[in-house]
């Protein structure tokens, strides 16, 4: 969607002036109480201590993170079971896949005709599978397709999940076995899979998940993932997509200009200049729109790296060898601690719960 421009951090949670609703609503409040104490004879204390605490929350402290985002991590972390259920049945060729929500999906493995090059080079199965996003934007509902690369040793093999209404474009073919190895378990069977801060304990394994969340360092000389795949221990990678609707997808893009367009001119009424970055952003959301009104499909990304080992030092040692590979890539992510339930969840195929 933005290859002219470039890939950006994502604009999914900014509402007003570059900040979330919850940072807006909590500087908000706390000045109301910090100014009400000041100028109101006989205020408590507790009113400007609340104050503080909540500007305080909503600076960004921790992991990227807002103090008050921490602390609900932290919250619901402690309050959930550290034991989780994850569980698969299949009918016909649809696998139903329950682990923190339930998602249906028909599944297939890229059949490998030579050297193919998993960077993203393979111009021809690229082509097909934007084909593919384009023909499922036409439809009035949104759809999920996520794309894994499994890596095993000196191995890899790619897996695609698409919903159980959409066709399969040329060059894929079932897989009853790939899609156990991507799971990590036998369809039909159940599997509980321990949460721990930061990482997950399952059968076999131990696994960290780590999320993608920001693409704007990145250049256009290599492929855009493909440092992330040269990690030495096996590694899972999982591209998700959400298909926008062409009608909502319209609503969206539009949307987004706008609240860019008014955030500008509010900067510039109150006497802010405005900065460059600011402007890259504007210009590739009025590209967004444009290639959305001439049919183009809406994507919501989410890239996900699982990383895979026997003990706890080696996957330390792994997850810190990606994360030189992630700055070698000018990506940024966010290695979901406390949260390695839900990430997990997310890059199963499907994405349970998305």
């Amino acid at each position: 969607m933005s290859e002219l421009v470039g890939l950006g951090r994502s604009d999914a949670d900014v509402r007003w002036l570059g900040i979330g609703r919850h940072q807006a609503a909590l500087v908000i409040g706390g000045s109301v109480l910090v100014g009400d104490w000041l100028v109101r004879t006989g205020s408590p204390v507790i009113e400007v201590l609340i104050g503080v605490v909540m500007v305080s929350a909503a600076v960004r402290c921790v992991r990227g993170l807002t103090g008050g985002e921490f602390l609900k991590v932290v919250v619901l972390f402690c309050a959930r079971s550290r034991w989780q259920r994850l569980a698969a049945t299949r009918e016909g060729d649809v696998v139903e896949l329950r682990a923190g929500g339930t998602a249906a999906f028909r599944g297939y493995e890229l059949n490998h005709r030579g050297r193919l090059d998993l960077s993203g080079t393979d111009i021809v199965n690229a082509q097909r599978l934007a084909d593919l996003m384009n023909g499922l934007a036409v439809g009035a509902d949104s759809s999920h397709v996520s794309l894994h690369v499994r890596r095993s040793g000196p191995d890899t093999r790619t897996f695609l999940a698409l919903a159980t209404d959409a066709a399969v474009c040329e060059g894929w073919s079932p897989s009853e076995r790939l899609v156990d190895e991507v799971i990590g378990m036998d369809v039909g069977s159940s599997s509980l899979v321990l949460e721990r801060w930061s990482y997950l304990r399952t059968n076999d394994q131990l696994r960290r998940v780590i999320r993608v969340d920001d693409f704007q360092g990145a250049t256009s000389e290599r492929a855009l993932l493909e440092r992330l795949q040269e990690v030495a221990l096996d590694t899972d990678l999982a591209l998700h997509v959400e298909v926008v609707g062409s009608l909502r997808a319209q609503r969206i893009a539009a949307r987004a200009v706008h609240r860019v367009g008014s955030d500008a001119q509010v900067s510039r009424a109150a006497g802010f200049r405005r900065s460059a970055h600011a402007a890259l952003s504007s210009q590739r959301l009025s590209q967004r729109e444009e290639l959305v009104a001439n049919g183009q499909a809406l994507l919501r990304l989410g890239v996900f790296v699982t990383l895979r080992s026997s003990s706890l030092s080696e996957l330390r040692d792994s997850s810190r060898e990606l994360q030189r590979k992630v700055v070698e890539s000018g990506l940024r992510v966010d290695t979901g601690v406390g949260r390695q339930w839900s990430w997990f969840c997310f890059q199963l195929p499907g994405g349970p719960g998305w």
